[in-house]
């Protein structure tokens, strides 16, 4: 899994971490603690923290100037498969296969919110640009949109995907959802009611999708080692 901040410097994680500055190639950090594989890597919108999950059951958060282990967040009981701070960088949400994303306190490690409701792993989490939803998606096919500061549940989508979600996120503008799947597809849906727009369609397994920053398109990741850009009109 990997990350990059404004094009400068990139996190990149599996068994360990590792920071580079992206015009010299060197080596500035190795983020080492975790005790399994790292799922996922992201930045702070600031670039001052990351944060990873693990196959050990926790997330940590980072000192990207210094490579210094600044919390441990602990509390899932299975593996630990996405994470994400919010765009304030107040917060953090992790999802695992314990059924149950996870919303933390980004200073000092405070769990402030579980949210439960899907049935089965969760592979996919991110907060919506304006920091107040956070999408979640797993293995049993359902997407759901949940209030930051509530916990309460605001959207479900079902019966768009046949198989397993894989990857999940918000458009820049707060507008549309991104979900992908085993079953071959990318999906781009309202944020607001759910209503599908479009379909994205792959030979094989889609592993995570992401927005361009302007919004007008769409990269996806798929399992037959090739990687497709869309235009979101």
């Amino acid at each position: 899994t990997v990350d990059l901040l404004s094009g400068k410097i990139v996190v990149a994680a599996g068994e360990k971490a590792f920071i580079f500055d992206t015009e010299t190639n060197k080596l500035l950090h190795t983020l080492e603690g975790h005790t399994d594989d790292i799922n996922c890597c992201k930045f702070s919108k600031d670039g001052r923290r990351v944060v990873t999950a693990s196959r050990d059951r926790t997330a940590k958060i980072w000192d990207t100037l210094t490579g210094r282990l600044l919390l441990t967040l602990s509390g899932h009981t299975h593996l630990v498969n996405a994470c994400d701070f919010s765009p304030d960088g107040t917060r953090v949400i992790t999802a695992s296969n314990d059924g149950t994303a996870r919303v933390w306190n980004a200073e000092n490690g405070a769990l402030l919110l579980v949210l439960e409701g899907h049935f089965s792993y969760l592979l996919g989490c991110a907060f919506s640009p304006d920091g107040r939803r956070i999408i979640t998606t797993g293995r049993d096919r359902k997407t759901r949109i949940w209030c930051v500061e509530t916990g309460e549940r605001q959207l479900t989508i079902e019966g768009e995907h046949t198989d397993e979600l894989t990857c999940c996120c918000f458009s820049h503008d707060a507008k549309y959802i991104l979900t992908s799947s085993w079953d071959k597809t990318t999906r781009l849906c309202n944020a607001t009611d759910g209503t599908r727009i479009k379909t994205l369609r792959h030979e094989d397994d889609v592993l995570s999708c992401a927005f361009s920053f302007d919004d007008k398109l769409i990269v996806t990741a798929c399992r037959d080692n090739t990687a497709r850009i869309w235009d979101t009109q």
